[in-house]
């Protein structure tokens, strides 16, 4: 493309991965720029036109209740979660050379963290809500500093997915079992900066597991006294946004019906408007009409390699042991690995 004149006004748009590491992404964001502006290179994550992802401005930003209490104050944990029930579905060709860390975790999730994470943006034009993001991605790194410790991965064996016989997956076609490609990833990382320090972000993704489960899921800090009467509290206030559907839940301590000195649980449910376009719908949408805000820009790519950087080398030279699980199953992990603070 170097060698022809490209008319005025074109924009390129790209699908992850971009590049494979963080050498290739830069590598790759200075050869665009010599052929398109950087407002007009549109890198395509699809998961930035779901709808939760995109209410969650609105969530965060338009709720007096909620804003006060999204900071480590109130705030114990972070997970974000993306588990599916399927397998490799005949993707072995690109799979098996990136895997669930790379796949989920480097590109999708970190995405969403940072529109879950950031300041509130002056406007929600995409220069505003892109330097927002980017602030976030650049405070991030693996808890602790540590990628051995803040991270698992595993594979799936043969087993069971509702009634699907699944082979395992270094048995699917097109794999190389040498390679040790992951099928489950999980890392947590922390955000240094005033609003986050302290507070672990948990990020995991696996295939062939046993529920579809896709949320984020915020636990707040217990109650700081429960009043000597008042029995069963045992359980923090969480707010579950789940991406697949898109619901919000809401789950609260509340007297029982019974005795009211014994708390009992009460969860409020209520579903955001899925909008007129499906994610994908709604990404070329935002490429036609000129508009950034769900596109990936460049330095924020590179940010996501940096992230997970020290984890690949750790996985790579075998510091971090690959576990298996049966497909079908809730994974070889009863809970998160870095457990919240408080």
């Amino acid at each position: 493309m170097t060698r022809i004149t490209l008319p005025e006004g074109t924009s390129l748009s790209l699908e992850k991965p971009f590049g494979t590491d963080l050498a290739s992404a830069r590598s790759l964001n200075r050869l665009l720029a010599t052929l398109v502006p950087e407002e007009r290179t549109h890198r395509v994550d699809h998961f930035l036109g779901r709808s939760t992802v995109r209410n969650l401005l609105g969530l965060r930003f338009a709720n007096r209740l909620l804003e006060p209490v999204w900071n480590a104050r109130h705030i114990a944990s972070v997970e974000i979660v993306y588990d599916e029930q399927l397998a490799l579905e005949g993707r072995a060709r690109y799979y098996d050379t990136a895997g669930a860390l790379t796949d989920m975790i480097q590109s999708h999730l970190l995405q969403v963290m940072a529109v879950f994470a950031m300041e509130p943006p002056a406007t929600t034009d995409a220069r505003d809500v892109r330097d927002q993001k980017a602030l976030v991605l650049r405070a991030t790194r693996p808890w602790g500093g540590d990628p051995v410790a803040s991270s698992r991965r595993a594979r799936y064996t043969a087993g069971d997915v509702e009634g699907r016989e699944l082979p395992a997956y270094a048995d699917e076609e097109g794999v190389d079992p040498a390679r040790g490609t992951e099928t489950l990833a999980e890392m947590t990382v922390e955000i240094a900066n005033w609003r986050w320090a302290g507070v672990p972000f948990r990020l995991r993704s696996g295939k062939a597991m046993r529920d579809h489960r896709r949320e984020i899921v915020v636990t707040f800090q217990p109650a700081p006294h429960v009043p000597t009467g008042l029995t069963g509290a045992d359980e923090p206030d969480r707010i579950r946004i789940l991406l697949a559907p898109d619901e919000l839940h809401l789950e609260l301590n509340v007297n029982g019906p019974a005795d009211p000195d014994v708390i009992d649980r009460a969860e409020l449910v209520t579903a955001f408007d899925p909008g007129d376009l499906p994610p994908y719908g709604q990404v070329i949408d935002g490429i036609v009409s000129d508009d950034e805000t769900l596109s990936v820009r460049g330095d924020t790519a590179e940010e996501c390699w940096r992230i997970v950087e020290p984890v690949i080398s750790a996985w790579r030279a075998g510091d971090v042991p690959l576990e298996e699980y049966a497909a079908g199953s809730a994974g070889p992990w009863d809970g998160p690995q870095v457990a919240p603070k408080g």
